[in-house]
């Protein structure tokens, strides 16, 4: 019986239509309605930082034993992960640019923004890396990682911690949201991935190390338990995004219980009890 209500209500809320975004929600911080200095800052720092983690990942800077071979760095999912949220970053700052050139104007309006190709690009990019981020870091710490192989060097920590630190400070810092129907979108990124390992070990494909592939727990010589490993692993974006989904949904919530509070402070007389608006993530 309570699993047929959840079912019910899980499908009631998958199937939801919901509006999209306003534009303005993808150039502006969460908590504030207006582009001030620190914000266009913050938006160059977050672009300018994975920039350099990009450079050092081709350079192998901050390697305590380099081992070249910067021809490989497309064929592992941790540099198509830097690479896009490098483009995510790259939209967000050029969006944050676009609306403080047009805050110069005295008859600027956010309301009348709208919700464009560049918007949209970045909302599906910015989705897919907050999860992409996350789920880079967790498997390679608990099944990629070996001791007798990697350093814990600068390098590793910037391409296996930094990443994922990156995404969860700007989903608190920015106001993009995050839906669930949207937990697909990694889902496609990374199977287009999974298919090119098949492709690349079918072709004779070596990673830096010399092993014919690319990671040991995405070995294709043994078919069975590296399909469960995928399985397993996209499942995993799966709980991540749910989870940043009910972050994101938090982070709303609070902004909007102090928005109510400010009010209540501000007018005294005209106290109300507190209502909280459901934030929207489906």
């Amino acid at each position: 019986m309570v699993n047929n209500i959840w079912c019910r209500k899980l499908s009631h809320i998958w199937h939801q239509k919901v509006p999209d975004p306003h534009a303005r929600a993808f150039s502006e911080p969460r908590w504030s309605s207006h582009v001030s200095g620190w914000y266009l800052g913050y938006r160059w720092l977050i672009s300018l930082t994975w920039m350099t983690i990009i450079i050092c990942s081709i350079f192998e800077v901050g390697s305590v034993k380099p081992l070249g071979k910067s021809h490989l760095w497309p064929i592992y999912l941790t540099n198509w992960d830097l690479a896009l949220g490098f483009i995510q970053s790259l939209l967000g700052l050029l969006l944050v640019i676009r609306r403080w050139r047009f805050q110069k104007s005295q008859e600027f309006d956010a309301v009348t923004l709208k919700l464009g190709g560049v918007e949209r690009i970045y909302w599906f990019l910015y989705t897919i890396t907050s999860s992409l981020a996350l789920g880079v870091t967790g498997t390679y710490w608990a099944t990629v990682y070996n001791p007798k192989i990697h350093q814990v060097d600068l390098l590793n920590i910037l391409l296996h911690v930094c990443n994922s630190f990156l995404m969860i400070v700007d989903i608190v810092v920015t106001r993009v949201p995050l839906r669930l129907r949207h937990c697909w979108w990694c889902l496609v990124v990374v199977s287009c991935y999974l298919m090119f390992t098949i492709i690349y070990y079918s072709a004779g494909g070596l990673d830096k190390q010399g092993n014919p592939r690319i990671y040991a727990v995405l070995d294709w010589a043994k078919p069975g338990k590296t399909i469960l490993v995928c399985l397993g692993g996209l499942t995993f974006l799966v709980i991540i995004h749910c989870l940043l989904c009910y972050i994101v949904s938090l982070r709303d919530r609070l902004y909007e219980r102090s928005q109510q509070y400010l009010k209540e402070q501000s007018d005294p007389g005209n106290q109300q009890p507190l209502k909280v608006k459901t934030s929207e993530v489906v």
